[in-house]
């Protein structure tokens, strides 16, 4: 029995885990279908963000020096900014013995001068290193004359779909020539600075990738199109991921006035890498971030030069500090990561199927989730899938809650419909087979005309009571708690008791009913066959019940010239069928009454049959019938007859 139990319980648990695992793991199919078509890539960005700005701040970068050509700068020099002015700052700052300066200033926006020399010199200057514009071609800004190839770096930046930039372009082919393979100006600041440190330091291809850029040891991660939450991204030529150093002020930062006056101490400068650029959002606008407060006056943007910045620090910092560069996951390990947390929801929503502890276990698992998340950006500097993460675990542990929810709820209702249905059957049946009985024998004997005074005032007598009696006919049963069933003679039945038991209640209370005094000399006869059928309701019990009160009553109402009654109920292949045959005058009307359709919604219910039609060779045959569940025995072959009274009544 134990063995049994046990399987039973197993095979229990295998079922709802396939009711349940199914939706589950079709949900992940379509969060993971979402994922694959770019769908979620907005979010997964912005959660990218969100985690990027949460972590704790970092020491200031002196490595690297900012001097910016400011809305007050302009307002001296002018703009386009003279070319002279340019050079004099450059020289300015070659004074203070910089590693490498990075001149971030595009020549279209310069004033151009009429001396061809102006940047010659200052290009043999091997530390110095000028921009130029690569894409689209059409637009392309080639560097000021002078300076070689090897001290000229595009200042191309690439943004995501949102206008945002998290990634850095570090080398392309030049799309005029595709043979003139272009380093960015990141890169070219970082092996100036790297080469004066260590001549081990320069600039090679990767050994795990070598399609990627590698300093020393230190090998650069290559974006690839569908990195991280990225779908379908333009991965053309080396991408990096920003590795942003947080803080409000990672760089130091000086303006040209600053420079000319005198106001900068020489050490802030020497050794350094120092990059400048304009920073009047007048003509250079910012570029739009998120992933870090804003250092300027516009919220969510920072300058280019301070752009270059972060791109040249993430990987000196990398190379000599072991800061760790921003990776990401492989596609497999990332969606099979979004699988485990499916399948651990569809595992949670099975074992609580509860919407309030649901709501806690989700929220607690959430934080966890982001936490963890947190950390491995913060510290492993890994960018792993949250948003499908928190999809796939919401949706498989709050959907079978939801769905309990929802179906108790419509349960609930369903519940109390039926209630309300029961109710309104019952009041009629109670009526019909009470007052309104005892109405149609008065109006029938009325239109015959031989009813004495005497006989009308207690027929009326009896109509009274009967009607005020409703009401706690109803209230009676409703406190009975549906096992119980009142007559209309005042009789008490226990539901619970056989059927053929309390077929043969019904029969002898209805009988006792005044109106049938009045049918003379009415011989009846009855049997009723038990029936094993337990699956029977207390309400179908009682609604039997009343149906055979019912049609018992119409005798008294309906059945004129009436001498025998016929009350049956036997077996007869598997159905079970309720019978009450008169051989009065007949049926007088093809038309159904309320009766009648309250019997055939009774049939419906028990999956049978119900007919009211004329008997021969005359008289009226109300007929019932339902399927029977067969017994262990019965479906052995093994057949019990048993026989109860029967009585013929004059």
């Amino acid at each position: 029995m134990a063995q049994r139990n046990s399987w039973q319980s197993l095979r229990a648990t295998v079922w709802g885990w396939r009711f349940w695992a199914l939706p589950g793991m079709a949900m992940v199919g379509l969060v993971v279908a979402a994922r694959l078509v770019g769908s979620l890539q907005g979010l997964e960005l912005f959660a990218l963000d969100s985690l990027m700005r949460l972590r704790p701040a970092e020491p200031r970068d002196d490595r690297i020096v900012l001097v910016g050509i400011d809305a007050a700068d302009i307002q001296k020099i002018g703009y386009p900014v003279p070319e002279a002015a340019i050079v004099d700052l450059l020289k300015t700052v070659q004074t203070y013995k910089p590693t490498v300066i990075g001149l971030n200033i595009l020549w279209n926006n310069s004033v151009k001068s009429n001396n061809q020399n102006l940047f010659v010199t200052l290009g043999r200057t091997q530390n110095a290193i000028a921009v130029e514009k690569l894409l689209p071609t059409p637009d392309q800004i080639l560097p000021p004359i002078g300076f070689p190839p090897e001290q000229v770096g595009f200042s191309d930046i690439v943004s995501d779909v949102d206008g945002r930039l998290r990634r850095i372009l570090l080398g392309t082919s030049n799309p005029i020539n595709a043979r003139d393979y272009k380093l960015s100006l990141i890169i070219r600041l970082t092996e100036a600075y790297l080469r004066s440190r260590d001549q081990k330091l320069g600039l090679q291809n990767g050994i795990r990738d070598k399609f990627a850029m590698r300093f020393g040891t230190t090998e650069l991660p290559r974006l690839s199109s569908n990195s991280g939450g990225y779908v379908g991204v333009d991965a053309g030529g080396p991408q990096l991921l920003m590795n942003f150093r947080r803080g409000l002020h990672p760089f130091r930062r000086i303006t040209l006035r600053q420079l000319k006056t005198g106001q900068v101490q020489p050490e802030w400068l020497r050794d350094r890498i120092v990059i400048v650029g304009i920073t009047d959002p007048q003509f250079r606008p910012p570029l739009s971030i998120r992933a870090i407060p804003s250092s300027n006056n516009i919220p969510g943007t920072i300058d280019g030069i301070e752009m270059q910045a972060h791109s040249v620090s993430q990987i000196i910092s990398a190379v000599l500090d072991h800061r760790p560069l921003l990776q990401t996951w492989a596609d497999g390990w990332e969606y099979g990561w979004i699988v485990l947390w499916g399948a651990i929801g569809i595992a949670l929503g099975q074992r609580t199927q509860f919407l309030r502890r649901n709501l806690l276990v989700v929220g607690c698992v959430n934080l966890g989730l982001f936490t963890g998340s947190y950390l491995m950006l913060a510290i492993g500097n890994v960018w792993i899938p949250l948003i499908p993460v928190l999809f796939v675990l919401n949706l498989n542990v709050l959907f079978p809650a939801i769905y309990d929810y929802v179906y108790e709820q419509e349960r609930a209702l369903k519940s109390r419909l039926q209630e309300r249905q029961r109710t309104i059957e019952q009041t009629f049946n109670i009526i019909h087979n009470g007052p309104l009985q005892t109405l149609a024998t008065l109006l029938r004997r009325l239109r015959d005309d031989n009813l004495p005074q005497p006989q009308l005032l207690s027929i009326l007598e009896n109509l009274n009571r009967e009607i005020r009696n409703i009401g706690e006919h109803l209230r009676q049963e409703s406190l009975a708690q549906e096992d119980s069933l009142y007559l209309r003679t005042g009789l008490k039945l226990d539901l619970q008791s056989p059927l053929h038991e309390l077929f043969y209640e019904v029969y002898s209370s209805t009988l006792e009913r005044p109106e049938f005094s009045s049918l003379g000399s009415l011989k009846v006869a009855w049997f009723f066959e038990p029936i094993e059928q337990p699956t029977l309701t207390s309400d179908q019990k009682r609604n039997l019940c009343r149906f055979l009160e019912e049609a018992i009553g119409n005798i008294a109402k309906h059945a004129e010239g009436a001498t025998h009654l016929n009350i049956t109920g036997t077996h007869q292949r598997g159905w079970y069928m309720l019978q009450i045959k008169d051989n009065g005058m007949g049926l007088h009307t093809t038309h159904e009454g309320e009766g009648s359709k309250q019997a055939r919604r009774l049939a419906a219910q028990l999956k049978g049959h119900f007919k009211r039609s004329a008997a021969a060779p005359q008289g009226t045959l109300c007929e019932l019938s339902w399927p029977l569940t067969q017994s262990w025995f019965q479906k052995l072959g093994i057949h019990i007859n048993f026989h109860p009274r029967s009585l013929v009544k004059k």
